[in-house]
C-alpha cells in the first residue's frame, strides 16, 4: 500500500538535500578569490610578462588549468610570481596554490604540501651548438653540464650522474638556457617537457634535445604546509584527470610527443 506524505513534509525533504549540495567557501587568502603563483616563464606552461611580483597576462598549460580549479571551487583566479628558490622554503606562503613544474619528492613534503600528480616527466638533456652529441649515460659524463638551482636535474647530476666537471648552476632557467646559448655549458639538465618547448620556442638557439633520462617524476601544484586548501583543490585536480580536462589541456599546449624522445643509457 502507497504512504501519502504531505506536501510541506516533501518540501521540507527536498529542502535538506539542496542546503546540503551548497559548497562551503574555500579557505583562500583572499575571499572569492584564488591566489596562483608562477616562477619563470616556461614555454607552453606559462608564458606571460613577470613585473615585481605580478604575472601579466599569463597563458599556457598550468594557467589553463589553474583557470579551470578556480572555476570549479567559484572563485576568480588571481596572477603573482614567486621565485623558485623559495618555493620550497617553510612558512607561511603568499599565495594560495603555485603550479611551477614542481616534482614531487619526499624531502620537499616536508615544507610544502602537493596536490596530485598533473604531468609525468623524465629529466632531458638539452645541448649547446658547439657541444657533441651524447649517445650514452658515459659520454654525457664527460660534458660540462649545467642546472637550476634546487631541481631534481641538478640532483640527478651531483648524486646519480658525477660528470668528470662540476655542474654549473643558475638560479634560474632564464640564466640556464642562456648559458647554454653562449656555449659556456653544453649540457642543460632539466625535464624532458622543459627543454622540449624552450627549444621549440627558440629554433637554431640551442643543439638538439639529445636524449631523456629515466626518472619517473610528476609534477604537483604546491602549497602551504597543512593547508586546509590542500584536499580541496587535490579532489579538484583528480575530477579534472577523471573527465578528461588535463589530457585535452596537454594536447593543445604540447602537441609533442615527450616519448619519442630517445632515451640515454
Amino acid at each position: 500500500m502507497k504512504r501519502f506524505i504531505p506536501l510541506l513534509a516533501v518540501a521540507a525533504l527536498v529542502a535538506v538535500p539542496a542546503a546540503s549540495a551548497r559548497h562551503a567557501a574555500a579557505p583562500t587568502i583572499q575571499s572569492g578569490k584564488l591566489v596562483v603563483a608562477y616562477g619563470d616563464p616556461n614555454p607552453g606552461f606559462v608564458d606571460g610578462s613577470v613585473r615585481g611580483s605580478k604575472f601579466i597576462n599569463p597563458k599556457g598549460y598550468e594557467v589553463d588549468l589553474a583557470k579551470a580549479v578556480a572555476k570549479k571551487l567559484g572563485l576568480t583566479p588571481v596572477w603573482m610570481y614567486f621565485p623558485w628558490t623559495g618555493l620550497f622554503a617553510p612558512g607561511t606562503k603568499k599565495f594560495d596554490v603555485s603550479f611551477q613544474e614542481a616534482t614531487i619528492t619526499a624531502q620537499r613534503k616536508r615544507t610544502v604540501d602537493f596536490t596530485t600528480s598533473y604531468l609525468n616527466a623524465n629529466q632531458g638533456v638539452l645541448l649547446s651548438k658547439q657541444a657533441p652529441v651524447p649517445h650514452s649515460i658515459a659520454d654525457l659524463k664527460k660534458l660540462q653540464t649545467c642546472a637550476q638551482a634546487d631541481t631534481t636535474g641538478l640532483d640527478y647530476i651531483n648524486n646519480q650522474l658525477k660528470p668528470s666537471k662540476k655542474p654549473l648552476v643558475y638560479p634560474t632557467t632564464t640564466a640556464l638556457y642562456q648559458s647554454a646559448q653562449l656555449n659556456r655549458c653544453q649540457a642543460v639538465i632539466l625535464d624532458v617537457p622543459l627543454v622540449s618547448l624552450e627549444a621549440k620556442s627558440k629554433p637554431g638557439a640551442f643543439g638538439p634535445v639529445a636524449g631523456q633520462i629515466v626518472t619517473h617524476e610528476q609534477y604537483g601544484a604546491v602549497l602551504q604546509k597543512g593547508s586546509k586548501l590542500t584536499p580541496v583543490i587535490d579532489n579538484v585536480m583528480k575530477q579534472l584527470t577523471k573527465n578528461g580536462t588535463i589530457g585535452k589541456l596537454q594536447k593543445k599546449w604540447f602537441n609533442i610527443n615527450f616519448a619519442k624522445v630517445p632515451v640515454l643509457k
